[in-house]
């Protein structure tokens, strides 16, 4: 009696490792609430059921009725390949939130079990997080690149105020050979108010002459 228990329990388990099995949605899965449609695939063998029913559960209060069905009669397809099915959700945009899980049950009403269930994943309104990932790197990327060229930026603006700088004190510095001009020509004003003097005895001593001459 134990050994047939044993064989049976052994059968059992077989059974079970040989049986429909959900690949996807798995644990790292997330759907985005705002998608219309998500995909489903699974593999199967020979001796499972030819159809199925495949619903939405969820146990930690996400879904105000669960089980929801997605698809009331599914064809189980091929055992030599990857079969997929897309499901909608019935009243819209999927529900927001954790610990989801997609039950395959099956479709005999009077023998109702779950035939194969998948891990738990979430439905949020970003999506796939490998998409979060990526935006995320792009954000940290474009963050670096705008703190990499901003020293740059300040560097290039403290040299043209420099240049600047500089060139203002070039003109200030400019103006002294206009200052030196200055010089120059209030020397050589000065020259002329020195030979002013002269011109005026030269025209002083013609007029002498001049009176001698007519006397």
């Amino acid at each position: 009696m134990y050994a047939l228990t044993l064989t049976a329990a052994a059968l059992s388990a077989l059974a079970l490792t040989g049986a429909i099995t959900v690949e996807s949605p798995d644990r790292d899965t997330i759907w985005k609430s705002g998608d219309s449609s998500q995909t489903i695939t699974w593999k199967a063998v020979s001796t499972d059921p030819d159809s199925f029913l495949i619903q939405l559960v969820n146990q930690a209060g996400f879904l105000t009725d669960s089980p929801v069905t997605l698809i009331s009669n599914q064809s189980t397809g091929s055992s030599d390949i990857t079969n997929s099915a897309t499901v909608t959700y019935p009243n819209g945009n999927w529900p927001e939130g954790t610990a989801f899980q997609i039950n395959f049950m099956s479709s005999d009403k009077s023998n109702a079990a779950i035939l194969a269930q998948s891990n738990q994943f979430n439905i949020t309104s970003g999506g796939d997080s490998s998409s979060s990932t990526a935006a995320s790197s792009t954000s940290s990327s474009a963050s670096s690149t705008s703190t990499g060229t901003s020293p740059t930026t300040i560097s290039q603006a403290s040299t043209a105020a420099a240049a600047t700088t500089s060139a203002a004190s070039g003109s200030a510095s400019g103006n002294i050979p206009n200052a030196s001009a200055s010089t120059s020509a209030s020397g050589s004003s000065g020259a002329g108010l020195t030979s002013s003097p002269k011109a005026a005895a030269a025209l002083f001593v013609g007029a002498v002459g001049l009176v001698a001459a007519l006397l």
